[in-house]
């Protein structure tokens, strides 16, 4: 940025406005006086300020009379100021030089415009490099940011590493009781087939029990009791028949009368007889329901 600056600065010191020349001026002619000439005054009192041409010198003909060394010296009488004469410069001239000032002048604007552009440039730049830099320190707190989240995660590695080892260990162990779960499971799957084969067994059982039995008539059941007397009587009255056989059908009899719960053996005292409202024998004079056992220990109904 100073390397711009400075080359600036030395073309606005190349191209500066050309100082005009000064006028010459023509001393005039003036005999020289009879006394000596006067003592030269400094430059600085001398109204042109670079004269072009010094003032002629006097005929060193003329002798210079000499002061007697006894005698005061006197001044000599002052002398006619002179007159500078001032010479215009041509029409031409002015122009010539109006031209190159106008020039000179367009040469200075076009590079006060070059300037200008290249301040606004220069400018932009900065507030570019501006731009850089904010965007520099953003990324810098990010990238720091980030180094401090990398050396979490480096931390948690390191302890999950340290976890490793023991999650084998259970691992191991949760793999050796699958394997004995899974020894075990082979019988408790025979088991449970077997299981279900009972159920599915007693399921059956108890649709079967379920079902409505056909209730014989009154006329039917008077000729079954009579006939069951009748086989009774027959068969104790028999002579052919041996003791052992009588009492075979004695046992058959009564067990026919006893009444046992097919689900958990109950008997006795254990099973009451009951009616089933959802089934009904006749209507007249009332309704009349059929019977059920129910056993008392485990509520089955049969």
């Amino acid at each position: 940025m100073s390397y711009e600056n400075e080359g600036n600065d030395e073309e606005e010191k190349e191209i500066k406005r050309p100082s005009i020349p000064p006028p010459k001026i023509q001393a005039p002619k003036i005999r020289p006086p009879p006394s000596p000439p006067p003592r030269r005054t400094p430059e600085s009192d001398m109204t042109p300020s670079q004269p072009s041409s010094a003032p002629p010198k006097p005929p060193s003909s003329i002798p210079t009379p000499s002061t007697p060394q006894t005698e005061q010296y006197s001044p000599p009488p002052p002398q006619p100021e002179m007159t500078p004469t001032t010479s215009i410069p041509s029409e031409s001239q002015y122009n010539n030089l109006e031209a190159q000032l106008e020039q000179k002048d367009a040469k200075i604007q076009e590079l006060q415009n070059q300037n200008s552009n290249l301040n606004s440039l220069l400018l932009e730049k900065d507030n570019n490099i501006q731009q850089l830099n904010n965007k520099v320190t953003s990324f810098q707190n990010q990238l720091q940011e980030y180094e401090t989240r990398v050396n979490q995660l480096n931390e948690q590695k390191a302890s999950l590493e340290s976890q490793i080892p023991q999650l084998k260990s259970n691992i191991q162990q949760l793999e050796q009781q699958n394997a004995n779960l899974k020894q075990q499971i082979s019988p408790l799957q025979s088991k449970i087939e077997q299981l279900s084969e009972e159920i599915s067994y007693k399921n059956k059982r108890i649709e079967e029990l379920k079902e409505p039995k056909a209730v014989m008539p009154s006329s039917l059941a008077q000729g079954k009791t009579s006939q069951e007397s009748e086989d009774y009587s027959s068969s104790s009255l028999g002579m052919g028949t041996s003791s052992s056989s009588s009492g075979v059908s004695g046992t058959s009899f009564t067990d026919t009368k006893r009444r046992v719960c097919p689900n958990c053996g109950a008997s006795g005292a254990a099973i009451k007889e009951v009616e089933d409202k959802n089934k009904i024998i006749s209507y007249i004079p009332k309704p009349t329901y059929a019977k059920k056992n129910v056993c008392t220990k485990c509520g089955f109904e049969f």
